[in-house]
């Protein structure tokens, strides 16, 4: 198959793509209280978005997936956040863990990635000991937070491997079987709360030689001037749901705008007022800017992976400190928007609130930093030698 053919074929994919993301809004937007009840994706929105393909946006074609791009990912979990942000939060970090079940080494790839329902989430840091025992590692320890962790056939948990006397040797991934796993009941927080993100724990679990591999040998040197991108792929992760959700607040908004009425003006309707004009225009126009920012990184982070060769070190963290700025912009758009649409939209029955609330939770994410993120880049800039952030 030649390159434009193959590229031809992505497109479709990817169209195709989306347009099963759009078709799930309505299920998703109905389903969402329930999952935040349930603190969980509830059965009939993990049937509808396995049976759409959603999970299967990055698993190779060689295992039934659809082996899209970045652009794709962003794209189509932001549509799926439009409906539901959790629903979408969940949906990308599977797409990334299992990007990184496709960077170990056979045969584990293929067990891990075998069957139409692989869905594998993680926790990157070293939160765990692996010991080396005959045949291969014993693991104990706690991740918080696993995001899906629940709904996974495997879970990526990063660890730090020792030797026979116990001295730390190598940051590693562990890839454990979801069933080998105990999660704890301890995501109970204001936002975002259908994502399932409990604490996975192991207690001397044993793992075969193959299931855990250096960091190092999967993607390279965390933050070097080598190796894959693994961060710009997780800030792309963690924004397209950002991006759905802030679309999301911007359409409640409007659509109640015709009618409800500017107390104490002689506005008869927001629609009307001129500084409520104002007021969503700036906030659209920050979250059009979010997305410009996200689907730039996208297509650089596409064409790298066409390339063959992964964005060096100035290059990621720059994608890093535009995605942390994206992230910044769609916050600051819904708090534009929460102030323009009045307190009614706090009212427990409006689906604002939760947008509001999963929109602010989902940025107090470790990585969505944008003080981490504009320090790397100066020093970048700079040309500094220090490191602020562990994976870039």
């Amino acid at each position: 198959m030649n390159a434009s053919v193959a590229a031809s074929e992505t497109v479709i994919k990817s169209a195709d793509a989306l347009q099963r993301a759009l078709a799930l809004r309505p299920l998703l937007r109905e389903r969402a209280p329930e999952c935040e009840a349930a603190r969980q994706l509830t059965e009939p929105v993990v049937k509808a978005l396995s049976e759409a393909g959603m999970f299967r946006l990055w698993l190779p074609e060689r295992y039934g997936g659809l082996e899209t791009g970045a652009r794709t990912l962003v794209e189509v979990v932001a549509a799926l956040a439009e409906g539901d942000g959790s629903a979408a939060w969940v949906t990308s970090h599977i797409t990334v863990g299992i990007w990184l079940a496709a960077q170990f080494p056979e045969p584990a790839r293929s067990a891990l990635l075998a069957g139409p329902e692989a869905r594998i989430t993680g926790v990157l840091s070293p939160s765990a000991q692996a010991r080396p025992v005959p045949g291969g590692w014993r693991v104990t320890g706690r991740w918080p937070y696993n995001s899906g962790g629940p709904l996974s056939t495997h879970v990526m948990l990063g660890a730090m491997t020792t030797d026979d006397a116990g001295r730390p040797v190598d940051q590693a991934l562990c890839a454990i079987p979801g069933d080998g796993l105990a999660f704890e009941d301890n995501w109970h927080v204001l936002g975002m709360r259908g994502t399932a993100s409990a604490t996975a724990t192991a207690a001397d679990l044993f793992l075969p030689h193959d299931r855990v591999v250096p960091v190092r040998e999967l993607v390279g040197p965390l933050d070097q001037d080598a190796g894959a991108p693994l961060m710009p792929y997780l800030l792309l992760a963690q924004i397209a749901p950002q991006l759905g959700m802030g679309r999301a607040a911007l359409a409640h908004v409007l659509e109640h705008a015709p009618a409800k009425p500017v107390l104490g003006t002689h506005y008869a309707t927001q629609a009307e007022s001129v500084a409520f004009q104002q007021q969503v225009a700036e906030a659209a126009v920050r979250i059009d800017t979010a997305e410009a920012l996200a689907l730039r990184v996208a297509d650089e982070l596409d064409a790298a992976a066409g390339s063959g060769k992964g964005p060096g070190f100035g290059d990621r963290a720059r994608m890093r400190a535009l995605v942390c700025r994206a992230v910044v912009e769609v916050v600051d758009a819904v708090t534009q928007l929460a102030t323009a649409h009045g307190a009614g939209g706090f009212a427990d029955s409006s689906p604002f609130q939760r947008i509001w609330r999963d929109v602010n939770m989902a940025a107090r994410h470790v990585n969505a930093s944008p003080a981490v993120a504009n320090e790397t880049y100066g020093k970048s800039l700079l040309d500094r030698p220090e490191r602020a952030a562990r994976i870039v």
